[in-house]
Formats: structure tokens, C-alpha cells, sequence
């Protein structure tokens, strides 16, 4: 059975996770791959001031520590340039400048273009699948 994340809504837990409507904001994915759990959040591109915050709720959630980070792998989806005026751009460009400064290893992503996502995640498995709203999918 999957678990359904709503826009602004964090999870953890070792279920299947389905985040629908991923347009210029992110679904962000701590995986912690030993334990086969995971943590997830789904928030606005206008949020880009509460990016760190979110992240490391998601970490606290997974208690992974500082040095832990080599047991994680972050998944990243969304970004989209849906209203035409770069709102996704921006806003995953700030998130991946967090990421990289916090040393946070990121285990696949699918950003940017002009079209809104779902994404599927097993923390099992791993498996990390995008659906864009135009049909098609592909995995990260």
C-alpha cells in the first residue's frame, strides 16, 4: 500500500511513498539505506528560506547525525518552470547549493523543464520512479 504525501506534509517510515503534483516545488527523499527506512517532504519553491530547516527536520526524523551521511542518499524531483517565470529554477538551484553545503549525498534527481510529477518511492528497494503529468516515466 503506498502512503500519499500532501504539499507541505513530512513522513518516515519504511512504506511505499506516492507525492503527486510536484510542479516548481520539491519532494525531497532522505533515504537511509541501511536501515531501509526513509523520510519525505514535499514543500513550495516560495519556501526556498526554509530549505535547511526542511532538511534537517527530515534527518532528525531518520536520527541521522553529522557524521552518518554516508548511509543516506537524498532523492530530489521538481523545479518545474510551470508559470514561465523561473520560480523552479530558482528555487532548485538554492536546494542543491544547500545540499552541497551540508555534504549531503544525492543518490538521483529528476529537475527542471516545464511539467509537473509524481514520484513513487520504495525505501525497500530504493526504486525512485517519476511520472510526468504528459504520460511517461522514468527512474532516478
Amino acid at each position: 500500500m503506498d502512503v500519499s504525501i500532501r504539499l507541505l506534509q513530512n513522513w518516515v517510515g519504511r512504506e511505499r511513498i506516492k507525492i503527486e503534483k510536484v510542479a516548481s516545488g520539491a519532494a525531497i527523499i532522505v533515504w537511509d539505506v541501511a536501515k531501509r527506512r526513509a523520510a519525505a517532504t514535499h514543500f513550495y519553491s516560495t519556501d526556498e528560506a526554509k530549505i535547511e530547516e526542511k532538511i534537517k527536520e527530515l534527518l532528525t526524523s531518520l536520527q541521522i547525525q553529522d557524521t552518518d551521511f554516508s548511509k543516506i542518499r537524498v532523492k530530489v524531483v521538481g523545479g518545474a518552470d510551470v508559470a514561465g517565470l523561473n520560480l523552479g529554477k530558482k528555487f532548485i538551484t538554492s536546494l542543491f547549493n544547500v545540499i552541497k553545503r551540508m555534504g549531503l549525498p544525492v543518490g538521483g534527481y529528476d529537475v527542471g523543464g516545464n511539467i509537473t510529477r509524481s514520484v513513487t518511492f520504495d525505501p525497500v528497494t530504493g526504486k525512485c520512479i517519476v511520472s510526468y503529468l504528459i504520460g511517461g516515466e522514468r527512474e532516478v
